[in-house]
């Protein structure tokens, strides 16, 4: 239905509507839940704005509350990436909106958007693949000051260890994850998007 709906506008763009009340219309079924790739995407977005809420919330309380207080920098740590998250999360949304505009001229309007949209994912999978190794080097740097200075060289040495080991095998482990969890919750939708593209150019 949103594929048929954007063929017409992007045929009829130069045309006036027949009258207020079939634009009222034709925003009505753009705006509705339907399965179209922006409407999921933007059910997807909220989905992953409330496990992102749920996960981060558990994780700063349990830094705040665990250790006696001190392991709370990791805590302070998921609250700045929970804060740049939010602000990335709501940016996209409001790209997701604007994707949907019955006014704008379709092809060149989704054309732009849709490579803004892909910055955006691109962006979201390296900054939280990266948080990975920033967040184990930020929790080993502080179970470092807090543990005895006179501890032998051997047990740093095996903390170390652990920790490249570790890292090395989250940041892995994380990187797939991701690349799987943007495709099932985007990938795809940008893939029909850009099909609608191919077929406009085509009309």
């Amino acid at each position: 239905m949103e594929l048929e709906t954007l063929k017409t506008l992007w045929q009829e763009q130069d045309t006036p509507p027949a009258s207020e009340t079939s634009r009222e219309e034709l925003l009505a079924l753009l705006q509705k839940q339907s399965g179209g790739p922006i409407a999921r995407m933007q059910r997807n977005l909220r989905k992953e704005l409330r496990l992102m809420i749920l996960s981060y919330s558990g994780c700063i309380v349990f830094y705040l509350l665990a250790f006696h207080g001190s392991m709370s920098g990791v805590a302070w740590l998921f609250v700045v990436m929970f804060a740049f998250f939010g602000i990335y999360y709501y940016r996209k949304n409001q790209l997701l909106k604007k994707m949907q505009c019955v006014s704008c001229e379709v092809r060149s309007n989704l054309a732009g958007q849709l490579k803004t949209l892909q910055k955006y994912l691109r962006f979201y999978f390296w900054s939280s693949t990266i948080n990975v190794p920033l967040s184990l080097t930020v929790a080993f740097v502080l179970a470092i000051r807090s543990r005895n200075a006179t501890d032998p060289i051997t047990s740093w040495g095996r903390m170390l260890s652990l920790l490249v080991g570790l890292t090395v095998a989250m940041t892995i482990f994380v990187y797939y994850l991701n690349r799987w969890f943007i495709h099932k919750l985007y990938g795809r939708h940008v893939q029909k998007l850009q099909e609608l593209l191919r077929e406009m150019d085509e009309i």
